[in-house]
């Protein structure tokens, strides 16, 4: 099917924007010109692309013709420099929080050698971080999926562990008899309500997270999550480098760990940037030692 390339910019535009006459201020045409475009694309592809709402967000199907779009504004934009050598060429990649915080600083060396390529570090949840793939908002994410998207292909990385660990009054009051009881009557604080490591530490230990009674916090930010264990607040799972990082925590028991795997995903286009981007993270990713847990 081919479609034509103002069509799929316009399409870009809109759902980047957000409406149809913000995408006309974009554009520089107008809004009637917008709708045009966005109709004669759906005519050719046979079905409603966006959400007329506010603001506007594209279809299931809509969804894959955006992926294309942008995937060719990509292969454009990577093209027109290689041939004139001017401008930026963009690059939007998902990455979990946690992988922030420790294995993945190393490649802000690198990419700062990337002078002519403007790099979009999105934070985002493993679990959501397919779905910003298959709609084209980002072109390259670290997930905890091994099942490759459609249109992408993946290597794995490697994996985090997480240790169940608390201060040391918690252990103390919780834990001094090494009982995997203490995991239900402590207070226990989770990252968000999509992060479930601490429930499965909770089976991994032989307990039953239904019987839990005692406070349950979240905290949505790597560091301040770990600030909040050390304050007392309750136990919860770190991984090993951000946990050798700092001080006035202790694992509650060696054996309760989770390895989480890490995969990187892109999507499969001959794009020099996102080969190069590959070999960065393999790279990183086996300096750091996390390639080990394989």
């Amino acid at each position: 099917m081919n479609f034509d390339v103002e069509h799929l910019q316009t399409l870009l535009a809109v759902v980047d924007a957000g409406s149809f006459d913000d995408a006309s201020i974009d554009l520089g045409v107008t809004p009637s010109a917008v709708s045009q475009r966005i109709k004669a694309l759906e005519n050719r592809v046979g079905t409603v692309l966006v959400v007329r709402s506010r603001p506007v967000v594209p279809t299931e199907q809509g969804s894959k013709v955006l992926r294309y779009a942008r995937q060719i504004a990509a292969l454009s934009a990577e093209f027109s420099h290689e041939i004139s050598r001017t401008g930026h060429q963009h690059v939007a990649v998902g990455v979990n929080a946690d992988s922030l915080s420790t294995w993945f600083t190393p490649v802000f060396d690198e990419l700062a050698r990337w002078t002519d390529v403007s790099v979009e570090i999105l934070r985002m949840d493993e679990g959501k971080s397919l779905d910003m793939l298959r709609s084209g908002r980002v072109s390259a994410v670290v997930t905890n999926s091994a099942e490759a998207a459609q249109g992408c292909t993946v290597r794995k990385l490697g994996a985090l562990r997480y240790r169940a660990v608390c201060n040391a009054q918690l252990a103390a009051k919780f834990f001094a008899s090494a009982q995997s009881s203490g995991l239900l009557e402590a207070p226990m604080i989770i990252f968000d309500r999509e992060d479930g490591l601490q429930h499965r530490l909770l089976t991994h230990a032989g307990v039953d997270p239904s019987q839990r009674g005692s406070a349950m916090h979240m905290v949505p930010d790597s560091w301040q999550f770990v600030h909040a264990i050390q304050a007392g607040m309750g136990w919860g799972m770190i991984p090993e480098q951000q946990l050798a990082q700092v001080e006035g925590l202790q694992e509650i028991d060696e054996q309760w760990f989770i390895d989480v795997p890490l995969y990187f995903q892109r999507w499969s286009v001959d794009s020099e940037i996102l080969r190069k981007l590959e070999a960065v993270l393999l790279q990183v990713a086996s300096d750091s030692g996390i390639d080990l847990l394989t």
